[in-house]
């Protein structure tokens, strides 16, 4: 495995915005989760993808978000478990209920030399005043391709999932999965300390207009190629 960029930003047992703290850089400011959608133009038809899913990266503070989660049964157990964790780290902290609910956040600049990759930025998502995620988000180049680099810091260690971008007519698939070639980056990585392990965790987004300044993203998870989540987003932009 050649060396894929990683984030360096890792937390103690309790994440959330705490693992922020003196790693923002003051002399940026971020809006959208990417700078500029065209650094994806070789993957992507910029002419003929939807206007709203470029506006919603590159413009995300623009746009209200709301979510339902689903577990699937056999899960729920072990979501319920995870649930007592996640609670207590504020990192990849989703509810257990299905009903829609509305997720607030903001995009905060992070310090390259503190991450370690390209203009890193963090999307701090929350329910009430309770973080569900925080993903630090950049990208990176190998052979000719141009990869969606989100980087989970975690006790002591840091998530990143690797996504390969695809265009489906107007809409945007993102996956961890390997779709066009068996050499690429794409996956899911634990990092401990200077070790990096692949993990059996597998992930897909489906990005699609749904009306003029709404989108529908679907994310779906699988653990050992067995789906246990799928979590629905309604984006609708704020001055609609």
């Amino acid at each position: 495995m050649h060396n894929i960029p990683t984030s360096r930003m890792k937390g103690t047992f309790r994440v959330g915005e705490k693992v922020l703290k003196e790693q923002v850089d003051s002399e940026r400011t971020e809006v959208g989760l990417v700078e500029d959608m065209k650094v994806y133009k070789e993957d992507l038809n910029m002419h003929t993808l939807s206007p709203t899913i470029v506006d919603f990266y590159e413009r995300t503070t623009g746009y209200r978000l709301f979510t339902k989660v689903k577990w699937r049964t056999w899960f729920k157990p072990f979501a319920f478990l995870y649930r007592i964790f996640s609670r207590k780290t504020q990192q990849i902290n989703l509810p257990l209920s299905s009903r829609e609910v509305e997720m607030t956040g903001d995009i905060v600049p992070v310090s390259e030399e503190a991450d370690g990759r390209h203009r890193p930025r963090a999307w701090v998502r929350k329910i009430g005043e309770e973080v569900c995620f925080i993903a630090i988000y950049s990208f990176h180049k190998t052979a000719e391709r141009t990869y969606m680099n989100i980087g989970l810091p975690l006790p002591w260690s840091t998530m990143t999932g690797i996504l390969e971008l695809n265009q489906m007519e107007s809409n945007l698939s993102l996956s961890s999965k390997r779709l066009k070639s068996k050499d690429a980056d794409s996956g899911t990585y634990l990092t401990v300390k200077h070790k990096r392990f692949k993990l059996p965790i597998e992930e897909y987004f489906l990005v699609e207009e749904v009306g003029e300044g709404n989108l529908r993203a679907t994310h779906k998870m699988w653990l050992f190629s067995i789906p246990f989540l799928t979590i629905t987003y309604r984006i609708v932009a704020k001055s609609s």
